[in-house]
């Protein structure tokens, strides 16, 4: 990525796939997670909310941090980071062993925000990605008087 089309992607705002972070906060974690869940992202770093350019500095600690935060999700993950100039991109792959959790908790990107997962969401996300065993799913097409009802002549001749 060059300077222009990072430029480009900051004018766009954040959004499902983008998210601002002016510095490293303890809520890196949610988002790798939340990102992993959907359909990946970037995050980046040096940049306001209101996508104005603060810059960070960028150091191999920084780096370094980020990847600890990314290894903390469960299962581990991994991002790749670029830096352009004082910004650092983090690019977030959309996961292959989902649902990933930060600190035991679901999170998924809705809008432009990252969300915490309640309860029912947790389950419909298990389902979306079917996880959950077809004999535990509801089978929405069974017909109790086509698929299952006997009649009493039935009973008696059979």
């Amino acid at each position: 990525m060059n300077k222009n089309e990072l430029l480009e992607l900051v004018k766009t705002g954040e959004g499902l796939t983008l998210e601002f972070k002016e510095n490293i906060g303890s809520n890196l974690g949610r988002e790798i997670c939340a990102f992993a869940n959907g359909n990946g992202g970037k995050i980046v770093l040096g940049v306001k909310d209101n996508g104005e350019i603060l810059g960070v500095r960028i150091t191999n600690s920084l780096k370094s941090q980020i990847q600890s935060y990314a290894r903390n999700i469960d299962p581990a993950f991994s991002v790749e980071t670029e830096d352009l100039e004082n910004i650092l991109v983090i690019h977030v792959p959309e996961g292959k062993k989902k649902p990933y959790t930060a600190n035991g908790q679901f999170f998924l990107r809705v809008g432009a925000t990252s969300q915490q997962l309640n309860r029912d969401e947790i389950k419909e996300f298990f389902q979306k990605e079917n996880l959950i065993f077809f004999d535990n799913q509801p089978n929405t097409d069974f017909d109790l008087e086509k698929d299952y009802f006997i009649t009493m002549k039935d009973a008696i001749f059979s």
